[in-house]
């Protein structure tokens, strides 16, 4: 069964998900959240904030609960045509270039240079953490072996913040146990 068979059967579809996507850089955090339909990537019409690089964990989660909340499982294939065809407007290019500026540097090497990146995953009552290891440019992968974070979807802002904070500190460290 092909990818796309897969997405109109319903009885081999994953339970919808929603997530989203938390970033720090030097400068500032970026959040946002993710159109999802059997993958994920970035909606158009939701969710994406750059903001201040001094947040504490109740804001931070805050954030991350806004973006999870505003995240999409897409079930209608014209409307996830309609991502597809945003996307093909290279978004990420404008994006990286507004970050570089507020960064100040000129370069996607010197903007990504000690930057963290975790993606919240929520699926059927449950957030998940996964802290990515930075590879180079604006690249990422998994941690191997990772035992992530899990906490229900009643978790406190705070209490989500906090695991953000650290688990991006896994993630610009690079180093976990498990590598």
């Amino acid at each position: 069964m092909s990818r796309i068979d897969q997405f109109y059967d319903r009885n081999t579809r994953r339970p919808p998900e929603r997530r989203a996507a938390v970033f720090s850089f030097s400068a500032f955090h970026r959040v946002h959240s993710w159109a999802c339909f059997g993958m994920a990537t970035l909606d158009p019409d939701d969710l994406d904030e750059i903001l201040s690089a001094e947040l504490g964990a109740r804001e931070l989660g805050a954030a991350a609960w806004t973006a999870l909340r505003a995240s999409r499982y897409l079930e209608d294939g014209v409307e996830v045509r309609r991502v597809w065809e945003a996307l093909k407007t290279d978004p990420s290019k404008r994006i990286f270039e507004e970050m570089k500026k507020r960064a100040g540097v000129r370069s996607i090497k010197a903007l990504f240079r000690g930057s963290a990146s975790v993606d919240l995953i929520w699926t059927e009552g449950t957030i998940e953490l996964q802290p990515h290891r930075h590879i180079r440019g604006d690249r990422w992968a998994l941690f191997k072996n990772r035992v992530t974070i899990k906490f229900s979807e009643t978790v406190s802002e705070e209490e989500l913040g906090t695991a953000l904070l650290s688990e991006l500190e896994v993630s610009r460290n690079g180093s976990y146990e498990g590598i």
